[in-house]
């Protein structure tokens, strides 16, 4: 019903800026009356219709939360069928209010975007059936193919054969490395012209529009805030090794980038205001992927599969469509993005070395 109706929005080209707003501020209202009915009633939750004669709802939602915890809170935000039962749970095994109403918060400012704009962009779309390239369909095609098919890959092989950690280092550090040599010795020139020329077709005023606005997930002040509620659960699962990791990998990861940068001296596409004139790696895309990678591997560590499964491809999505969005504006050249995520996956890896990844 939700994609339908934000479908409805896109077609009749209705702002998308209230309608993130409006579900945004429900998302919070909805959940946050479930939590208090919960954390004030308590058992007595159990005598009201319709638990009264589906009391299994609750139980389930309780070893739910028994499980996961107050990461249970962001899951059954995205996921049914104890998304509208989680919150009232969290409230009656009495979860703390600030706690709830933090992760409530940081969640709401994804599950907007994720449940509306895939409608809204639809319906979008239909009114510009005529002016959609097929570079576009092509681009937006493999990302989801990609997102969705190599995460559960990379999983079986890695419970199956369990290679050592090392070894993604080293394939990682390697695939880096031969990015950063072909960059130095002029063999990325011609790829990155090809996928220039290639994605010509894509420059639309409207997909420009609209990617600009995707260019944000990897932007400072919304990687902060996923970031900031990241760390908060680690402190408040007691991770703080893994939370210091994470600080320390962040650090080095900028300060690669901009060494990276200086010494490649590469200039962008378009000049634009306000950017530095450095094109090699992308910073956006090499952010994302350190944030985004990292909280997934800690997301998804002893998990079942198919939540693994579920946080990996969100995460490798997220990181290509924010790398695409880089091209479609014209800031950044093809091995500029693909060097950037390596380059934050490889941090991602630095920082959790020690984890479980299993």
């Amino acid at each position: 019903m939700l994609f339908a109706l934000a479908a409805i929005a896109g077609a009749a080209s209705i702002s998308i800026y209230p309608i993130l707003l409006w579900a945004f501020l429900g998302a919070i209202v909805g959940d946050g009356i479930s939590y208090l009915l919960g954390y004030y009633y308590h058992e007595r939750v159990r005598c009201w219709w319709p638990f009264n004669r589906h009391p299994q709802w609750l139980d389930g939602g309780e070893d739910f939360f028994r499980k996961y915890g107050i990461l249970s809170v962001v899951i059954g935000r995205f996921v049914g069928p104890v998304r509208p039962i989680i919150p009232a749970v969290a409230g009656m095994m009495g979860m703390v209010p600030r706690c709830f109403f933090t992760v409530n918060f940081l969640s709401a400012l994804a599950w907007s975007p994720v449940y509306l704009l895939p409608g809204y962009l639809t319906g979008a779309a239909l009114q510009w059936h005529d002016k959609v390239p097929d570079q576009l369909m092509v681009v937006l095609l493999a990302i989801t193919c990609v997102a969705i098919l190599f995460p559960p890959l990379l999983i079986s092989v890695h419970r199956h054969l369990k290679p050592r950690f090392i070894w993604y280092l080293v394939l990682v550090s390697g695939l880096l490395a031969v990015l950063v040599f072909s960059n130095g010795t002029g063999l990325l020139e011609n790829v990155n012209q090809r996928a220039y020329e290639w994605l010509t077709a894509v420059q639309l005023p409207w997909l420009q529009k609209t990617m600009y606005w995707v260019t944000q997930i990897g932007s400072i002040p919304v990687l902060s805030i996923f970031s900031a509620g990241g760390l908060f659960w680690l402190y408040r699962s007691n991770r703080l090794t893994a939370l210091f990791r994470l600080l320390c990998g962040g650090v080095s990861m900028a300060c690669s980038v901009w060494l990276i940068k200086w010494l490649a001296d590469n200039e962008r596409p378009q000049i634009v205001t306000g950017l530095d004139p450095y094109a090699f790696p992308s910073g956006h895309t090499t952010a994302t992927a350190y944030v985004l990678f990292s909280f997934a591997v800690l997301l998804r560590a002893s998990r079942s599969f198919k939540i693994q499964w579920l946080w990996a491809s969100v995460a490798l999505g997220l990181v290509m469509i924010e790398a695409f969005s880089r091209l479609v504006l014209q800031v950044h050249w093809f091995g500029d993005v693909v060097t950037g995520m390596c380059l934050g996956l490889f941090w991602a890896l630095v920082a959790l070395k020690d984890e479980k990844l299993g």
